[in-house]
């Protein structure tokens, strides 16, 4: 329920369930999840990949293009509560303008029903009911627990905030200044999405949660071990009190954050939350930077 106006507000998406990218060498990228993510390939073809991170069917999709040079995130997917959500979002997405696109013909039978949606950069964005699950999660120790939000760079920041927010329902939790804006949804963390004010559009990064700060630390010492590019080091985010780092190579996928104590929202703070404007600082990025020029990790 909105509390200035008391009106019952209208719900998101529950969650970020996959990202699906494009790759340039599909086993390479393969092998990189497994190893550097710590995800779990279940189906696979020459041209075609599920990996999960739990129990959800997948996290990430991949596709093989060998005609390419890097690596591009094509859609992302959101579970939704209810079909009567669903039904909600669908009405709210056409009143709006914006076209209802069918689901990817593979995303058909791995969930009840569903649509999809371009976002003002033309990023496709999935919205389903009752994705498939796996009895148990894989049988991993070194593994992510979630796979938490996208972070996405836009030359059409005003109007992907509008559209994420106005017509899907995403709740601000926080502003640094009007450059980046943190979004939640209805499985409460803190971000499921975040948007940056940029002069192009791009995914800047995927967020998976570690089950704890000693298994990012671990990640972090393989990609040490195997020369991988770790593009952002440690950061203790004030937002989210995440500690996080960043891993980065351009040939599958956009930087993958592997993060521990992403701040999970109480029910109560879910409805009441009442959004910070911080200051374009580091030290509102990162509470570990020592001074307001020290924007050198990014």
């Amino acid at each position: 329920m909105d509390q200035q106006t008391g009106s019952v507000r209208s719900r998101a998406p529950y969650g970020m369930e996959y990202a699906r990218i494009v790759v340039p060498d599909m086993a390479a990228t393969i092998e990189f999840l497994q190893y550097h993510v710590g995800l779990q390939l279940e189906q696979h073809t020459e041209d075609h990949a599920y990996l999960r991170a739990d129990i959800e069917h997948h996290s990430i999709e991949l596709i093989h293009d060998p005609t390419r040079s890097t690596a591009e995130t094509v859609a992302v997917g959101f579970s939704v509560e209810s079909d009567a959500i669903l039904d909600d979002l669908s009405a709210r997405v056409s009143a709006a303008g914006h076209e209802i696109l069918p689901l990817d013909e593979r995303m058909k039978g791995l969930c009840s029903r569903g649509f999809a949606v371009r976002d003002p950069n033309g990023l496709v964005v999935e919205l389903f009911t009752e994705f498939l699950e796996y009895a148990e999660p894989p049988l991993l120790e070194l593994r992510p627990r979630d796979l938490v939000h996208p972070f996405l760079a836009t030359d059409r920041y005003d109007e992907c905030l509008e559209f994420y927010t106005t017509v899907l329902g995403f709740q601000v939790s926080d502003h640094v200044g009007d450059v980046t804006v943190f979004l939640r949804s209805e499985d409460r963390y803190h971000h499921s999405l975040a948007l940056q004010r940029n002069k192009e559009y791009y995914v800047a990064h995927l967020c998976f949660m570690m089950k704890n700060f000693d298994h990012v630390m671990r990640a972090r010492a393989r990609a040490q071990y195997r020369n991988v590019p770790i593009a952002s080091d440690l950061v203790n985010h004030s937002a989210s009190t995440s500690i996080a780092f960043y891993l980065f190579d351009q040939r599958h996928g956009p930087r993958f954050e592997l993060c521990d104590g992403h701040r999970v929202l109480t029910p109560e703070e879910q409805e009441n939350h009442r959004p910070r404007r911080m200051a374009v600082d580091p030290r509102n990025i990162d509470v570990w930077r020592p001074a307001a020029d020290d924007w050198g990790r990014f």
